[in-house]
């Protein structure tokens, strides 16, 4: 009997799948092909990248502004291909963080001062973030229980202090220092403890009772719910801190407080 129109032969079949596999086979080693390319020119600019950050980091400082935007140039050309970039976050956060965090224990003294040290930093650390993602990036931050506090209050002075210059094309540092400090917090809630026992101002606060909400986690669940009505990387990341914080199991009350202030506020404003 004659083969009708709609069959097809197995030889046909074999051949239209191994034009398939030929066609899948030549777009990954294009994408390969591309990918070394990228690689051996981010291995080009690597160097510069790291001269610019060991004159930071020996200066415990940025000395030159235009180098953070150097540094932020080259890593924004990675966007697509951070993969590239995570074999060297190690060597490039974990000084940054360690500068942030030693300029944070003198904020107290000189925060204005500080946070200009600060911020420029965060824009370094925060564009690295952009390029491969926060959970790569907050690895290498620091996570001791005592620098619970300390980001805390760092929040606190980005949170209060403004430099009046945010119609500036270029960053001012600002939003990028919120959201690397919203970062580090979110992983410092993590600490096996009950956050009211690192809480130093617990201890000049004689009304303070057993089950009250710790200062330090009344401040973040404040901030959070300002940044929660910006728009951009602010509200994501303190939905993330929220998440972190509200979920521990010392923090039913607090978790509670918070539902209700939300809800009383949307009340509010329907009224």
């Amino acid at each position: 009997m004659a083969a009708t129109e709609d069959q097809i032969s197995p030889g046909k079949i074999e051949t239209e799948a191994d034009a398939v596999k030929l066609e899948e086979e030549e777009e990954d080693d294009e994408h390969d092909s591309k990918e070394r390319v990228l690689q051996r020119y981010f291995l080009q600019e690597w160097n510069l990248v790291k001269s610019l950050l060991d004159d930071i980091v020996s200066n415990g400082r940025v000395v030159v502004p235009s180098s953070v935007q150097k540094i932020q140039s080259i890593m924004d050309k990675y966007q697509e291909q951070g993969q590239l970039v995570e074999p060297y976050l190690e060597s490039i956060v974990s000084p940054l963080m360690l500068i942030i965090r030693s300029k944070a224990s003198e904020l107290d003294s000189r925060s204005d001062e500080i946070l200009e040290i600060i911020k420029p930093i965060c824009i370094i650390i925060y564009t690295l973030v952009t390029v491969c993602g926060y959970k790569s990036v907050i690895k290498f931050f620091p996570h001791q229980v005592s620098d619970l506090e300390l980001a805390v209050l760092l929040l606190e002075k980005c949170h209060t202090t403004s430099s009046g210059s945010s119609l500036r094309q270029e960053s001012t540092g600002e939003m990028e220092a919120k959201c690397v400090t919203l970062l580090w917090l979110s992983i410092l809630v993590l600490v096996p403890f009950d956050i009211s026992s690192v809480d130093t101002s617990i201890a000049e606060d004689e009304s303070f009772g057993v089950g009250d909400i710790a200062p330090l986690v009344l401040k973040i669940l404040g901030f959070c719910k300002d940044y929660l009505c910006s728009s951009g990387p602010m509200r994501r990341i303190s939905g993330l801190l929220l998440s972190k914080l509200l979920t521990r199991p010392d923090m039913g009350k607090a978790f509670t407080r918070y539902v209700l202030i939300i809800i009383i506020s949307a009340s509010a404003s329907f009224e």
